[in-house]
């Protein structure tokens, strides 16, 4: 009785402890079901993560690539502006320096064309042109009740000398200046020239600007039509250096309404 007593309490202790690690076995297993789960889903985020990742970082490197792109444009543009406003204040500058200039350019000839007095130009000279070709200038401008003037002139014309007179246009007029120089008898040729008063400055100075008229010869038969209004040179030159030059000749000048 003894050994079977025994050997049921050793079974009662063998079931007990079966049932005891069957029991934590159980536990156990659901413990790691559950790690397993939650890993599962741990990796499920950790790879949506890591797509989010990898997707912000191709768009960070994109817009950095887009970044250096405008700073380079941003940059160029900064450039052309620094540029663009050194040649607007060079530009303001010049335009200040002619506007300036045509400022006392044009309180010059309106000084000169007060000066000259259409009205009381007509009643003293009528309707001929006052032109002096011996004295260093002349003025020539449109009696106040026609619309030509005209003068005839001669004599002589030593070695690089010029005779010139200036022929003045009113506003809201143009003009035909027509120029007839006879100097057959004459050894030399002479040259005709019609210029604006700023090539004529030129010419006395020296260089060779532009002109509306030139002529040579010993004969000269020769029309030009200038803008106006304005103030124009006619002259006549002695080219040669050593002969002096015989001449006579005229200048007829048509005033050409334009408006007004």
């Amino acid at each position: 009785m003894a050994s079977v007593k025994a050997y049921m309490a050793g079974l009662v202790v063998l079931v007990v402890v079966a049932v005891v690690f069957a029991v934590l076995w159980f536990m156990a297993y659901t413990n790691y079901a559950g790690l397993e789960a939650r890993y599962a889903k741990l990796q499920s985020r950790y790879n949506t993560l890591e797509a989010n990742y990898t997707n912000l970082k191709t768009n960070y490197n994109n817009l950095q690539t887009q970044y250096q792109a405008l700073q380079t444009q941003y940059n160029s543009l900064q450039s052309q502006y620094s540029s663009l406003q050194t040649n607007y204040t060079t530009l303001q500058n010049q335009y200040q320096a002619l506007e300036a200039n045509y400022s006392e350019l044009n309180n010059t000839y309106w000084e000169l064309f007060t000066a000259l007095g259409q009205s009381e130009w007509y009643s003293k000279w009528g309707g001929s042109l006052y032109m002096l070709f011996f004295l260093p200038r002349e003025w020539v401008t449109a009696p106040a009740n026609s619309t030509t003037a005209s003068t005839g002139f001669g004599g002589g014309l030593g070695p690089d000398n010029y005779y010139g007179g200036l022929v003045i246009v009113p506003s809201d007029y143009s003009a035909t200046i027509s120029i007839t120089i006879n100097a057959t008898g004459s050894p030399v040729p002479v040259d005709v020239y019609v210029f604006n008063l700023g090539n004529f400055v030129q010419w006395l100075k020296g260089y060779s600007p532009t002109y509306y008229l030139y002529a040579q010869g010993t004969y000269i038969n020769d029309t030009v039509t200038v803008p106006g209004p304005g103030i124009y040179a006619v002259v006549l030159y002695n080219p040669s250096n050593t002969t002096a030059a015989e001449y006579s000749g005229s200048v007829f000048v048509t005033f050409i309404q334009t408006s007004g």
